[in-house]
């Protein structure tokens, strides 16, 4: 733990420990001592203190080794392809004798004291000074840059706290791999991030005509206006065709995706791909069209079930807070759980009356554990297109 953690360490702990009894402050001392690796007297010293700051030091210490060091350094670790210090270190002045054996450096006694006695530490300190950015030869230098259609689309996290309905995220999962002929069946999901609106579509392939198709059909059969749609940055969403095809001129939404690397970025409908999709369906494998067409319709029944009986919590707040140990804990909390459509009467700008009562109707209409069923029965009959032996298996769900 560094200097500068131990200090943050110590400040998240004080008013925990300035609060407590003697004995739980003994508690927490032993905690903050066995984590901060510090004497006892020193973190009591450290917890009364009211500026629990690092302060800098009135006198600094005087450089020990000079440039002809720093040069030695530069040239030996130059030479062994600008290894660590670890590992430089107990080859310091046997290479630099043997550099100048070949007339590659220049040394004098005193230079090769000084490269026998300097710590891990200090050659770790030159090394970051002298080591140049670029050190070995790269086959594949970083990510490449970003394509016309990456640079058409903006980058940005929608928040959780967003405060209007109609920002989707949206991910695409695939059920297996491709078969000899290219064929796999994928699930398009988009996720609305304040109501917890979930809509979900079987595609054959990951063409753009397949990808646009199933956008239009999201647009024509959710009841909320689309604001936004946010993917990460495949390529079957961040095209340039696609781009053009969602943009002001054409569906009028605004596309924006995710940093590049940051998985986490599309948080929402990650968790929803786990607990909606593959908690259904696992890793099982669909190629044909028959059994995309069979997924189609078991999640007709999960429209249904998932956005108007099935009720969700959705995060109101989060922070930090030290406990009683002297442990920082984030806590969260969330509101009432409540459906998608109960959330989504009461999101402004609202619904429109026409769209609440047909809603309503079909509420009032369905069987909630015949639907259950029925979700049930066409999993096993999807297995079974695929393993033919387990009609009777259960997929967990």
């Amino acid at each position: 733990m560094s200097i500068s953690a131990r200090y943050e360490y110590l400040r998240a702990a004080q008013k925990a420990y300035l609060g407590s009894s003697r004995k739980e402050k003994s508690v927490i001392l032993a905690h903050i001592e066995a984590v901060t690796g510090l004497n006892r007297k020193y973190i009591i010293t450290c917890l009364n203190r009211p500026d629990l700051e690092r302060h800098r030091r009135h006198r600094q210490r005087g450089r020990v080794y000079g440039p002809d060091v720093a040069h030695a350094v530069r040239t030996i670790a130059e030479a062994l392809d600008w290894i660590c210090s670890e590992r430089l270190h107990p080859v310091l002045r046997r290479t630099a004798e043997q550099l100048s054996a070949h007339g590659e450096l220049e040394t004098t006694p005193e230079l090769l004291e000084k490269l026998s006695r300097i710590s891990i530490a200090s050659l770790g300190r030159i090394l970051k000074e002298v080591r140049p950015v670029e050190r070995l030869p790269r086959a594949y230098p970083g990510r490449p840059p970003d394509t016309a259609a990456q640079r058409a689309v903006p980058i940005r996290i929608i928040p959780w706290d967003t405060p209007e309905p109609g920002h989707f995220e949206m991910d695409l999962v695939h059920h297996g791999v491709q078969d000899e002929e290219g064929r796999i069946v994928c699930t398009m999901q988009c996720i609305d991030v304040l109501t917890g609106w979930s809509e979900r579509f079987a595609i054959l392939g990951m063409g753009f005509d397949t990808i646009y198709a199933a956008v239009r059909a999201f647009e024509r059969r959710c009841p909320l206006p689309i604001r936004e749609v946010h993917s990460d940055n495949g390529s079957e969403f961040i095209n340039q065709a696609l781009v053009s095809a969602l943009g002001k001129d054409a569906l009028r939404l605004t596309q924006t995706r995710g940093r590049p690397g940051f998985h986490n970025d599309n948080r929402f409908v990650e968790q929803k791909n786990s607990s909606l999709v593959r908690a259904y369906l696992g890793d099982l494998p669909l190629h044909t069209r028959d059994q995309q067409q069979r997924l189609a319709r078991l999640y007709e029944d999960m429209w249904v079930y998932y956005n108007l009986f099935q009720p969700v919590l959705r995060q109101t707040s989060r922070g930090a807070v030290p406990g009683p140990d002297g442990i920082v804990h984030i806590r969260r909390s969330q509101d009432v759980a409540r459906t998608p459509f109960e959330r989504l009467q009461q999101a402004r700008p609202p619904i429109s009356r026409q769209t609440q009562e047909r809603l309503r109707g079909l509420i009032a209409n369905t069987n909630i554990m015949g639907l259950h069923r029925s979700i049930h029965a066409q999993i096993t009959e999807l297995v079974a297109t695929v393993f033919p032996g387990k009609q009777n298996s259960k997929v967990p769900v």
